[in-house]
């Protein structure tokens, strides 16, 4: 099973509830794709700060338990230090990602940084994008996110696929979301009763924020994302919305994850 946008929702959504643990089985997971690790995260972040313990079940597949290991998943998501331990054996560096999940201090130069990072891969790999426009892209997200999230940390992750031709951009939060975010702007205080996918449309159009005197970071995200023939999925709550060229989808998540979770695609040309 590949683990993606399309199905890591109902995998959070299955988990049980084991000797007062939340058990989630990633055991027949084979490949792990960037929105799936940022969301699953964030899932994690999200119970840990209520106190509740989680435990995966890891996957069969020593490959994808190698990538959780050089991604640096265990460290990130808080598990045991023996865990931490058994798993790094499997580590193998790679040049075609950060080799790590990037969790989104609120320091200075924290955008420009990982964007540069994601530049040189970019670079190393002669990718055929316009790494300026995702650089830039990248800087307003990780700014974004880091402005936004309040609870617990945000994180990034990325991956260049050769095989695909495709850059993949992850990043996310388990915070308000967008809904609650929103409404505290008297505009937009009418959201709270509308379902969370109305919210994240909404907060794709020109000058729509919760700050007063509005702002385009959002409508610039998606119009770089479509310049590029690309695709951007966002998940807040349990709503999703997903756009492209082709146009623009949205519905209804199998599981409500506070926050806002999303992923660029880009390919290359």
């Amino acid at each position: 099973m590949e683990l993606s946008f399309f199905n890591v929702d109902q995998v959070c959504n299955d988990a049980k509830l084991i000797d007062d643990r939340l058990c989630v089985d990633l055991s027949r997971v084979i490949f792990f794709r960037p929105f799936a690790l940022v969301y699953l995260g964030m899932f994690l972040r999200n119970h840990n700060s209520q106190g509740r313990s989680c435990n995966l079940i890891p996957p069969n597949s020593s490959a994808a338990r190698g990538y959780l290991a050089r991604q640096n998943f265990w460290e990130r998501f808080n598990f045991n230090p023996d865990v931490i331990k058994e798993e790094n054996l499997r580590r193998i560096t790679t040049s075609t990602s950060l080799n790590n999940i990037v969790d989104i201090e609120k320091k200075d130069y924290i955008a420009e940084n990982i964007a540069d990072a994601v530049k040189k891969i970019l670079i190393i790999n002669v990718v055929r994008v316009n790494a300026a426009e995702i650089g830039a892209v990248i800087c307003e997200l990780v700014d974004n996110f880091a402005l936004h999230s309040e609870r617990t940390l945000a994180a990034f992750h990325m991956q260049y696929y050769p095989n695909r031709n495709q850059v993949v951009l992850a990043i996310g939060d388990c915070g308000i979301g967008i809904r609650a975010s929103l409404a505290t702007n008297p505009k937009y205080r009418a959201l709270l009763e509308r379902p969370h996918y109305e919210a994240a449309l909404k907060s794709f159009d020109p000058l729509v924020t919760r700050l007063p005197e509005g702002g385009t970071g959002l409508t610039e995200v998606k119009d770089t994302v479509i310049r590029l023939k690309g695709e951007l999925r966002l998940a807040t709550g349990d709503g999703y919305v997903r756009i492209s060229d082709q146009g623009i989808l949205y519905g209804q998540m199998a599981y409500e994850l506070p926050g806002v979770q999303m992923e660029l695609l880009f390919p290359e040309i």
